[in-house]
């Protein structure tokens, strides 16, 4: 019985990626995109916070606070490195989406208001704060000119930030404390901050249409360009956002098979299911995650051969082979053989990948809009 129960667990995540695959648009051609969250976010800022953590005995060996923190130089350039040693058909390289989140938290002015109002700074700023960071914009600028690192909007900050401060004013310790280090861990229920665009009250949407006009300010004037696809934090929106997304540029929004749309309470949602080249009644079009590469959150998964099964579905579907890999997979300032596992697993993808689909093409997320020959046909 044993066997036969591996055996149904085994085929579960095949059977996910065809039905994932199987609705919606169909493309001409073989294309991978990696779509990659999460850049220029805090999360741990450096080894000796991870200590004073488990010194403190908060439970970080369940938390993405074990391995993640804000991408240093030596992260952007051995990424950098694998990214270009690989080209397509066409001779490109292979190239990154990557979400970028704008602002973090000012936390200095945070603790003058007595934890009553937020301030946000922006994340080239955080950069210059930490130590080996100095280099990493200017990385992302290099990057990018050689087709490698494609920047797209996250978000002004990865963080539901009222209810944040609601926690630090009762005087939470263990929220005091991890805040006393410039992180907005609580030692528990790590998504209960980061979902940014989750609400308590439906009128809450107002201000979140404000935040989002002001990140996308921020993304323009930071990259030089607009970004015409958005992710939401977490995967959590409500739908009266899109309109004002779609009138602020936003062409494509990604996510994976559901929307997590908010219902007042944390980790309470409505799903809302969306398929590949869907659109929303404003016009944007969906953009649906069908291949998973998050070594740093099971290190005991095989990621390389589960990838490239999905990868295989989507092609067996004319779909996009769209790959999940956060960032955190390639963060090794707190934990270097976290990098070097995401690093080598992604490799390992890519290399299998061209080997079993030569004609294969490596595009980022905004180029969809650039393909002219979708097929309007649904299936």
């Amino acid at each position: 019985m044993s066997s036969f129960n591996n055996f149904i667990n085994q085929q579960k995540p095949k059977l996910r990626a065809h039905l994932t695959n199987r609705k919606g648009k169909k493309i001409v051609g073989k294309y991978i995109i990696i779509e990659s969250d999460d850049w220029g976010a805090i999360r741990t800022p450096s080894k000796n916070a991870l200590q004073a953590f488990k010194n403190k005995g908060l439970d970080v060996a369940n938390s993405v606070y074990k391995n993640d923190s804000l991408e240093s130089n030596e992260d952007v350039d051995m990424l950098f490195n694998v990214l270009q040693s690989f080209k397509d058909v066409n001779g490109r390289s292979l190239v990154i989406t990557a979400n970028v989140i704008m602002g973090n938290p000012n936390f200095e002015k945070i603790k003058e208001s007595n934890f009553t109002q937020y301030h946000y700074q922006h994340f080239t700023d955080t950069l210059n704060q930490y130590p080996n960071h100095h280099q990493v914009f200017s990385s992302y600028q290099k990057a990018t000119d050689n087709g490698l690192f494609m920047p797209q909007f996250h978000g002004r900050e990865h963080l539901q930030f009222a209810r944040w401060l609601k926690v630090l004013q009762t005087g939470n310790a263990n929220a005091l404390f991890c805040f006393n280090y410039g992180a907005t861990y609580s030692g528990k229920a790590d998504y209960s901050f980061m979902e940014a665009l989750d609400w308590d009250s439906p009128t809450d949407v107002e201000l979140q249409k404000n935040i989002i006009t002001q990140g996308l300010t921020m993304f323009k004037n930071t990259f030089g360009f607009n970004s015409t696809s958005f992710i939401a934090p977490c995967y959590n929106w409500d739908s009266a956002l899109e309109n004002h997304l779609h009138n602020n540029g936003i062409d494509i929004i990604q996510g994976t098979r559901f929307q997590f749309s908010p219902t007042g309470t944390f980790e309470k949602y409505h799903l809302i299911p969306h398929y590949f080249g869907q659109k929303n009644s404003s016009g944007s079009m969906y953009n649906i995650r069908n291949c998973f590469l998050e070594p740093s959150i099971n290190s005991n998964k095989d990621w390389v051969d589960t990838c490239l099964a999905e990868i295989s579905a989507a092609f067996l579907w004319n779909k996009p082979a769209v790959i999940c890999s956060h960032r955190i997979n390639y963060i090794g300032f707190i934990n270097e053989k976290n990098r070097d596992r995401g690093l080598h697993d992604l490799s390992a993808v890519i290399k299998k990948a061209l080997k079993k689909w030569p004609d294969v093409q490596f595009i980022s997320t905004n180029q969809l809009l650039e393909m002219k020959y979708l097929n309007e046909v649904q299936v």
